[in-house]
Parts: C-alpha cells; sequence; structure tokens
C-alpha cells in the first residue's frame, strides 16, 4: 500500500518537474546546455554546488563559470594546469 502512494507522489511530481518550462527556469538548464556526458557532469557538479538561495543568481553564476572554462568544462578540468 505504501509503495503505491509513493509511486502516485512521485508521479505528480514528475508531470509538474518534467516540463521544459521548469528546466528553463531551473539550475538543471546548466547541464543541459552540454551534450557531451563528461560536460553534463561537471556543469551539473558545479551547478549543484551554487545551488543554494535564488534560482536566477546560481543559474548566472554557473553560466559565469561555464564561460570561464570556454564552455568546456571536462576539457577545463582535465587539461588546466
Amino acid at each position: 500500500m505504501y509503495s503505491k502512494q509513493l509511486k502516485l507522489f512521485l508521479d505528480k511530481k514528475e508531470q509538474l518537474y518534467n516540463q521544459l518550462s521548469f528546466v528553463e527556469l531551473d539550475p538543471i538548464s546548466i547541464p543541459h546546455s552540454f551534450s557531451q556526458q563528461q560536460d553534463i557532469e561537471i556543469a551539473g557538479f558545479f551547478a549543484a554546488l551554487f545551488s543554494w538561495g535564488n534560482r536566477t543568481i546560481i543559474m548566472n553564476k554557473s553560466r559565469e563559470l561555464m564561460e570561464r572554462m570556454d564552455n568546456a568544462p571536462f576539457e577545463f578540468c582535465t587539461s588546466y594546469c
């Protein structure tokens, strides 16, 4: 019984959050802007580190960091000396 209630709850949350209109305005959009798995993982890691406070600031600072890494976070992290 409990697992059915949990599934219903999670299905409702998935319908609420798994929408382009939500993703565009959320820090999860940062890793979504990359196509290579390594870049997605690193961008997601940094976006998660910044994820406290105002969503707009989180997204702006995450984008700023990605730009400082020439929008190639994996290459930056593995090649920077």
